[in-house]
C-alpha cells in the first residue's frame, strides 16, 4: 500500500495520483473526468491500484470507460484489471512487449528467501508490493500512432513519441486544459533510464512535448512540475550523451566514463547511479547498434550497482 498516494486536480477535468516515493516502481497515474472517464496508466500490483481507483471514484463515481496504458514496463500497466470492463489502449509497440516479463516472475524474486547477489537490489525495491494477485490484462485497442479521443467536446490528444524511454511510449495531452502525463517519457527529480529506445529520440520527444506549451506536466515518476520539468530533464539527457560519446571517443569503460561526469545539481535527484545504465545507451548507439538491438541488461545493473556504491562512499 502506499498511504501518501495523493490525488490533486490540475484543471477542470485533469487530475494526477501522485506518489510520495520515486524509486523503482513508484509511478504517478492521471485522471480525464470527462467522457465516461480515462485513467493513465493503471500502478504496479493489484492493491495498491485499487487504492488509485478508490481515489477517482472520490470525484469521478462512475468505473471509467477507458485505460491508457503509456508503455508496457508493469509499474504502469500490472493493476489493469482492477478497471474491468474499460476499453484499454496503449500504441502497439506496448502491445508486442507487454508480457516480455511475467508478475509470477517478480513475485518469486519478491518473496525469496535469500536472493542471490545479483537479485538482491531488485528483491529490496519490490519488498513493499505485492505481485501474487496480478493477472496480465493486455490492451484491447492497439494505435499506431497519433490518435485524437473526443471526450464529450474535450479533446484528448494520445502522442507517439517512442521508442524514447520504450518504444510504444505514448503521452497523453489535453489540448484546451494545457495538460500533458507523460508516462516515463519524463521523470522528474528523479534519474530517468530507458530500455529499448534512442536517446535522440527521447531529447526529441521531450522537445515536442515543450512545443506544447502545457501548464501542468505529469510524469511517470516525480512530482507534477511545469515546462522547467521537461528542460531540465531534456538537459540531463543532452548532458549525458554528449560526455558519454567523448568517452567513447577516448576508449573509456562506462564506470570510468561516469566518473568524469559532474553531476552538478542532477546528483540532487534519486538515483543518480542511473547514470551508468544511460552511459550505456549512448554507447551501444556509438557502436552503431539499433534502438531495439538486444543486450545485456545484467551488466548494465551491474555497472549501476557498482556506481551506487562509488557514489555512496
Amino acid at each position: 500500500m502506499s498511504p501518501g498516494l495523493a490525488l490533486r486536480r490540475l484543471s477542470e477535468h485533469a487530475y494526477a495520483a501522485e506518489q510520495p516515493r520515486r524509486g523503482t516502481g513508484w509511478s504517478n497515474s492521471g485522471l480525464v473526468a470527462a467522457g465516461g472517464g480515462l485513467v493513465v496508466d493503471s500502478l504496479y500490483d493489484v492493491p495498491l491500484t485499487r487504492q488509485l481507483a478508490g481515489l477517482y471514484a472520490e470525484v469521478h463515481p462512475d468505473a471509467p470507460d477507458r485505460l491508457v496504458n503509456t508503455h508496457h514496463n508493469g509499474d504502469h500497466c500490472w493493476g489493469n484489471q482492477v478497471f474491468e470492463g474499460a476499453e484499454i489502449i496503449a500504441h502497439r509497440g506496448c502491445a508486442d512487449r507487454f508480457a516480455d516479463f511475467a508478475p509470477e516472475r517478480a513475485e518469486a524474486i519478491r518473496t525469496m528467501a535469500d536472493p542471490p547477489e545479483a537479485l538482491r537490489s531488485i528483491h529490496d525495491e519490490w519488498a513493499d508490493f505485492d505481485f501474487s494477485e496480478v493477472v496480465l490484462t493486455p490492451p484491447t485497442q492497439v494505435v499506431d500512432g497519433d490518435v485524437t479521443l473526443d471526450l464529450d467536446g474535450l479533446a484528448v490528444e494520445l502522442l507517439h513519441v517512442g521508442p524514447a524511454h520504450t518504444e510504444g511510449d505514448l503521452v497523453v495531452h489535453l489540448v484546451d486544459e494545457h495538460v500533458v502525463f507523460m508516462g516515463d517519457v519524463l521523470f522528474h527529480n528523479c534519474t530517468p533510464i530507458g530500455w529499448e529506445g534512442s536517446t535522440d529520440r527521447w531529447i526529441e520527444a521531450i522537445r515536442r512535448v515543450e512545443g506544447l506549451a502545457p501548464d501542468h506536466v505529469v510524469p511517470g515518476h516525480g512530482p507534477v512540475c511545469g515546462i522547467e520539468g521537461l528542460q531540465a530533464a531534456r538537459r540531463y539527457l543532452e548532458d549525458v550523451r554528449d560526455a558519454s560519446r567523448a568517452g567513447w571517443e577516448q576508449g573509456l569503460s562506462v564506470l570510468d566514463c561516469c566518473a568524469t561526469i559532474d553531476l552538478g545539481e542532477y546528483a540532487r535527484w534519486d538515483e543518480p547511479w542511473r547514470l551508468a545504465a544511460n552511459v550505456h545507451r549512448v554507447y551501444r548507439e556509438c557502436a552503431g547498434a539499433a534502438w531495439d538491438a538486444p543486450f545485456d541488461s545484467g551488466e548494465v545493473m551491474r555497472d549501476v550497482a557498482e556506481l551506487k556504491r562509488r557514489l555512496s562512499d
